[in-house]
């Protein structure tokens, strides 16, 4: 077998309609039931990036898990199908939600639904989001977790972000299961590799070290 790697075959110039209907979806997952469209799950973005949100989690949306979709746009949605029909064309745009919630009065709430292909990234930030609550449960919050999607230079800051934040815990785990390739592994390792070797201990408090947030865990 051979090891090629950054081998890939793709598709000829297929001719594209520009006429076709562009689907868009609303960064969660439902469940058909009897009423309508139940949202079983919003999907979770980093809390410390609110403008990378889900539609459906964004500021001043009234929209929970639990709530049954009854109708988009004045138009009924009972199954997926209705669902689909209804965000069709309407990426970006503003659409309105008639939810209900529970046995309370019905209520409406505006909402921009996204792109496919932006709705596939919230569903994987939202593994990640769960992924990291699992290490932190388990770890008592004394294991660290970051996920480095890929290695180009927009995953960085992802990196500086995560990294940073938790250099102080017994242990880290960084994740690079669907990693998506690119070159800063190396530049990643430069930042595990430090070390503190100077040591200060003051009367009071605790002692801290030289090269700064150098990971000791």
């Amino acid at each position: 077998e051979l090891g090629i790697l950054h081998s890939q075959v793709r598709g000829g110039e297929l001719r594209g309609d520009p006429d076709a209907p562009q689907p868009a979806a609303l960064g969660a997952r439902f469940e058909e039931t009897t009423g309508g469209l139940r949202i079983a799950r919003i999907y979770r973005t980093d809390p410390e990036l609110p403008s990378e949100r889900a539609p459906l989690a964004r500021p001043g949306v009234d929209a929970r898990e639990g709530d049954l979709v009854t109708a988009i746009n004045g138009r009924p949605v009972r199954k997926a199908a209705d669902l689909a029909r209804a965000l069709r064309q309407q990426a970006g745009q503003q659409v309105l939600l008639s939810l209900q919630r529970g046995k309370a009065a019905a209520h409406r709430t505006i909402v921009q639904p996204v792109a496919l292909a932006r709705d596939a990234e919230l569903r994987y930030l939202d593994w990640v989001q769960e992924r990291r609550a699992r290490v932190d449960a388990a770890g008592d919050g004394r294991i660290g977790y970051l996920h480095l999607r890929a290695m180009t230079g927009n995953d960085i800051a992802g990196f500086v972000r995560e990294f940073y934040a938790q250099y102080d815990r017994e242990g880290l785990i960084i994740d690079v299961r669907r990693n998506r390739g690119g070159n800063i592994d190396s530049w990643v390792i430069e930042k595990l590799l430090r070390r503190g070797w100077a040591f200060w201990q003051p009367p009071l408090g605790e002692p801290y070290w030289n090269m700064q947030q150098s990971f000791r865990g």
